[in-house]
């Protein structure tokens, strides 16, 4: 069965300590050159779904996205000397908008894979994490075998999504992440799968009322990039790997 929901973006992350955004080149006699004339082009445009704290949030308070793939991207800006455009859409959309040219980057916790890169480029991975089962407390922890036969909520177009249908469940799919958690709530689904870090903060805010089981699969998320801009691949890439070394 299938039931697609769209939705404001999930509120209530936490935020985001010890990540410092990387200072780029400065206004100095460097500046005379390529990155000089970068300058005097448009903003660099970021496509985000803010759904995955800690990597891409909305801000409480602020109202603003933030989180670790935001301040990469944002180094990357002035790296590059640009301004950065940030544009809140769906994770179905965010690919796509890097295919079409519409954006020049997209993050949200992206997962790397080789069928994705048809349609466009990644950067190194600079995390690893996985997916996990987000549940009701006091019911039996779900796990992949475990799972058969019970109603699974997922957003759609995720690699969530597809991991499931290769293992022969086909889940209920939603729009966005919180709308998969109010129907597991609301006893509409039995269990919801998603990236581990994002379910374990809404555990935590609930009170008790959910749990999250350890992770059930291992991704490496990546910067997903134009294929026509070998500087801003590069660019991402040695941001990236300046953040590893600190």
């Amino acid at each position: 069965m299938m039931k697609v929901v769209r939705a404001n973006v999930i509120a209530g992350v936490v935020a985001l300590s010890g990540m410092a955004l990387f200072v780029g080149c400065g206004k100095d006699s460097r500046d005379a050159g390529p990155v000089a004339a970068e300058r005097t082009k448009g903003p660099l445009v970021l496509a985000v779904m803010p759904e995955m704290p800690p990597y891409a949030y909305v801000d409480t308070n602020s109202g603003e996205v933030c989180g670790i793939d935001i301040d990469i991207v944002k180094a990357v800006a002035e790296r590059l000397g640009r301004k950065l455009e940030i544009r809140r859409v769906r994770f179905a959309d965010l690919l796509p908008s890097v295919k079409d040219h519409k954006a020049d980057f997209a993050v949200g916790a992206i997962t790397i894979t080789e069928g994705r890169r048809r349609n466009v480029e990644f950067s190194i991975p600079y995390a690893e994490e996985g997916a996990a089962f987000l549940y009701r407390s006091g019911e039996p922890m779900p796990t992949m075998v475990r799972v058969e036969g019970r109603h699974v909520g997922v957003v759609e177009s995720m690699t969530h999504d597809f991991y499931l249908t290769r293992h022969g469940i086909d889940p209920f799919r939603y729009g966005t992440i919180e709308d998969a958690i109010k129907a597991l709530k609301a006893h509409k689904v039995d269990t919801v799968f998603y990236d581990r870090p994002a379910l374990a903060e809404v555990a935590k805010a609930s009170g008790g009322e959910l749990a999250v089981t350890p992770l059930e699969t291992r991704e490496n998320y990546g910067i997903a990039v134009r294929k026509d801009r070998i500087d801003y691949i590069e660019a991402v890439n040695a941001v990236i790997r300046e953040r590893k070394a600190k």
